[in-house]
């Protein structure tokens, strides 16, 4: 049976409801999660919160995410017993020793967004060589699609507004009226940084996904702050009937995590369907408004 996922979600930053958290995952149909919060937002809270009112046939993965010296890793775990170490909640730590604690302990480490913001992602801390390097020596992860980045690449290219946009811009180059009052010239450029942006984020995408190819696992989540926003990136795993019938939480989680770990999933990507050979994604009005605020997010820390 294939069930869907989301590993990167968070609660406690933008107080979010643990009631709705659940709800929301309900309704997008997702088995389960695991909570990633930051460790400077008390990601042990966060995980004890949600697990007050988790409904009994949902998952919780233990986890929280860690800024290293070379950007942002999401820790798994298939206990609580991962918010114990004081390692994991210092500031900047070496991606190195976070690294070995996880490999010593079992935890799983998966670089988040590689290709996100310049600020904590690791492709741009630590340079890409390097990072395909600590990747295929250790064992690590790759989150290979990120909610943000990837409707982002939606929004560049699909969304009613960028196309208008784009024609209207069109329009203000061709036409003498305008070009008599210099706005041809401004409508050029403005039209190249916005096809720059376009493949800045589309190349993010992809690049993602390419770098998980050579991983020891992928993972993927939303990446979300709001559980509004939850289910945007899902990872897919076919789970057999026995699973359903374990009882302890703990030896659910466990085989989740050997599963990613051995890479034995499905799928990573958005929520959709495939139909025909084809697939169809999901085109919700939440959608389109959760891209065009990830959009808004960026640019504003781009301009920062």
């Amino acid at each position: 049976m294939n069930c869907n996922f989301d590993l990167n979600t968070r609660l406690l930053r933008r107080k979010q409801s643990p009631k709705k958290y659940w709800s929301i995952l309900s309704r997008r149909g997702l088995l389960g999660s695991a909570i990633t919060e930051y460790a400077k937002h008390n990601p042990k809270k966060a995980y004890f919160e949600l697990l007050k009112y988790k409904p009994k046939d949902k998952i919780l993965i233990p986890g929280l995410t860690v800024t290293t010296d070379c950007g942002d890793v999401l820790i798994y775990a298939s206990s609580e017993d991962v918010y114990s170490y004081g390692l994991l909640y210092e500031k900047e730590v070496s991606i190195k020793r976070v690294c070995d604690l996880c490999n010593k302990k079992g935890f799983l480490m998966s670089i988040a967004h590689p290709f996100g913001l310049i600020s904590n992602s690791a492709t741009y801390l630590m340079g890409l060589d390097k990072l395909e390097k600590f990747i295929k020596k250790n064992r690590v992860g790759v989150e290979a699609y990120n909610g943000m980045i990837g409707y982002l690449s939606y929004y560049m290219y699909d969304s009613f507004f960028i196309r208008k946009l784009r024609q209207l811009l069109d329009f203000f180059e061709v036409h003498e009226f305008f070009d008599g009052l210099g706005l041809s010239k401004f409508s050029y450029k403005l039209t190249q940084k916005l096809d720059q942006k376009s493949y800045d984020v589309v190349y993010k995408f992809a690049a993602a996904i390419k770098l998980g190819r050579n991983a020891k696992f992928i993972t993927a989540g939303s990446g979300t702050d709001y559980v509004q926003r939850l289910g945007s990136g899902i990872l897919i795993m076919d789970l057999p009937s026995s699973f359903f019938e374990e009882e302890h939480s703990f030896e659910k989680n466990k085989e989740i995590l050997e599963r990613i770990k051995n890479k034995n999933i499905v799928s990573v990507g958005p929520p959709g369907r495939y139909t025909d050979d084809l697939f169809e994604r999901a085109t919700d009005r939440i959608t389109k408004k959760k891209a065009y605020n990830d959009l808004k997010f960026l640019t504003k820390r781009s301009v920062k």
